[in-house]
């Protein structure tokens, strides 16, 4: 990483400050700001590896699709209360069950800090409470069914009718393995 010396100059008061606020991570904070001041560029990134960037930060569109797949999946619970069809829940993907922690792990985090940190989708239903790792890939099998969810007019999807929620239910089979 390249920085100017006036960034470099603005990173060092920065540390400076975070060294006296912070005094239990002082000595990790001032090998930080003496690399910046001597200008050792390749130790700056080693101060930086919670920042996330290139790939691993999130895009506006995948923090939509996350936010959409939980939408998607507060409209199949409202649908199937509305509806009286609880039993699809033992044949169906019905339930939110995160992202998977090896694969989507970006994506599984945004889902975790949607509801811990932002409050939001608080009441989503999920496979297991409060548990966001689903251990095997879910992106794809929610594209195929925010496929299907996303034809239906916004007005009709709180609740849907019974043949928008099959058509949604029934696009989390990939096409393979469709009846």
């Amino acid at each position: 990483m390249e920085l100017s010396k006036l960034e470099r100059y603005y990173l060092s008061n920065q540390l400076r400050i975070m060294e006296a606020l912070y005094p239990n991570e002082a000595d990790e904070l001032a090998v930080q700001r003496e690399a910046i001041e001597q200008g050792y560029s390749f130790i700056y990134n080693m101060g930086m590896d919670h920042i996330l960037d290139g790939n691993d930060a999130m895009t506006v569109e995948e923090t939509k699709e996350v936010w959409d797949a939980m939408d998607m999946f507060l409209s199949i619970d409202r649908t199937i209360q509305e509806l009286g069809l609880e039993e699809l829940h033992e044949e169906h993907f019905t339930r939110f069950t995160g992202y998977d922690g090896n694969n989507e792990s970006k994506f599984m985090g945004f889902a975790a800090f949607t509801v811990e940190r932002l409050g939001r989708f608080t009441h989503l239903p999920l496979k297991e409470e409060l548990y966001l790792n689903s251990h095997m890939p879910t992106r794809q099998t929610y594209e195929r069914m925010l496929t299907e969810w996303r034809k239906i007019d916004y007005r009709n999807r709180f609740p849907m009718s019974k043949e928008d929620l099959m058509r949604v239910l029934e696009a989390a089979a990939h096409p393979e393995n469709r009846k």
